[in-house]
C-alpha cells in the first residue's frame, strides 16, 4: 500500500491505496490515488488486477490517462466500476492462411 504506479511513459500516475479481493482472497482489482497535483484534483479510481504487472522498476499500469479519463470514481459504499485494458481478440480460424 502506498506504492507509486507508473503509466504506459514510465511517469508516476497515482498510488496503490487498496486490493479488492474475492471470497477466496484472490486479488481481483485495485484502488488507486490517480492524478492530481500535489493533492489537489486527486480522485480514487479502481482498476482490474490485470491492468497492473508487478516487477523491479515498480508498479507499473497498462492503461493510458485517455483509457482512464471517463472512469467513475470509487466508492466505499458502491459496486466498484473496474477499468480494465482491452480484451484481446482471439484469432479466428479465417485469418490464418491455409498451411501448404
Amino acid at each position: 500500500m502506498g506504492q507509486d504506479v507508473k503509466g504506459p511513459s514510465g511517469t508516476v500516475v497515482g498510488q496503490l491505496v487498496n486490493i479488492l479481493v474475492d471470497n477466496q482472497g484472490q486479488p481481483r482489482a485495485a484502488v488507486l490515488d490517480y492524478g492530481g497535483f500535489l493533492g489537489v484534483g486527486k480522485r480514487r479510481i479502481a482498476v482490474t488486477w490485470r491492468a497492473l504487472r508487478f516487477g523491479a522498476e515498480g508498479i507499473q499500469l497498462g492503461l493510458s490517462r485517455e483509457q482512464l479519463r471517463g472512469v467513475p470514481d470509487f466508492k466505499d459504499a458502491e459496486a466498484p466500476v473496474l477499468a480494465a485494458p482491452p480484451a484481446a481478440v482471439p484469432d479466428t480460424p479465417g485469418d490464418t492462411p491455409p498451411a501448404q
